[in-house]
């Protein structure tokens, strides 16, 4: 968690799921998101700028089998203000797009933040986005606002709760660029001069 700084109650939540199918190791499925969400923290801990809101990075325990990490997350916290949710939850293809789901008054922020990726090769989405699957429940249960960075999955159902799922099915390249546009958002999220919620769901 990186504490925040004028708006500390408000939390910017980053996740991703540790369990994964027993077949294979869960490279993609999902150690890959719970590598992109950690990183993209420890970068902007590295920077040495404090946010405005808190910055919180959350590991879910079994969403293959039904939230319960997510549910109790939600129960612990559902008194708090969520500027965003989000989760890492695709494998390690490269990030192409940027979808959300927030208030009116807030998307021109998140058309913004596509301007900042867009160097990156990601283009704008709709305000109808759907973060991975425990953020989703989140979203869902408690109307929290949501961002979702959207991955080239071509090739990810080929090794998708497969034996194959397996460390050399990760392109390092690809790798940093989905740090770099979480770190983005992330930040830009924190930072940001109005609240992204309640969503349109």
């Amino acid at each position: 968690e990186l504490p925040g700084s004028d708006l500390a109650d408000e939390v910017v939540l980053i996740g991703a799921h540790l369990d994964s199918w027993d077949l294979g190791q869960g490279a993609l499925d999902d150690a890959a998101g719970v590598g992109i969400v950690g990183a993209a923290a420890a970068l902007m801990a590295a920077a040495g700028r404090r946010p405005r809101r808190t910055v919180r990075v959350v590991w879910f325990g079994n969403e293959e089998n039904g939230f319960d990490g997510a549910r109790a997350y939600g129960d612990r916290h559902a008194g708090s203000v969520h500027q965003l949710v989000a989760e890492s939850d695709f494998g390690a293809g490269a990030v192409y797009r940027l979808s959300a789901r927030v208030q009116p008054e807030a998307w021109p922020l998140v058309q913004a933040m596509a301007g900042v990726l867009a160097p990156l090769g990601v283009e704008l989405g709709g305000n109808t986005g759907t973060p991975g699957p425990d953020a989703a429940v989140l979203m869902r249960r408690h109307r929290w606002p949501a961002l979702q960075l959207h991955q080239d999955g071509s090739r990810y159902f080929d090794v998708h709760h497969t034996e194959r799922d397996t460390i050399d099915q990760v392109a390092p390249a690809a790798l940093r660029q989905n740090v770099a546009c979480w770190a983005a958002c992330t930040w830009l999220a924190a930072q940001s001069p109005l609240p992204f919620g309640p969503p349109p769901l």
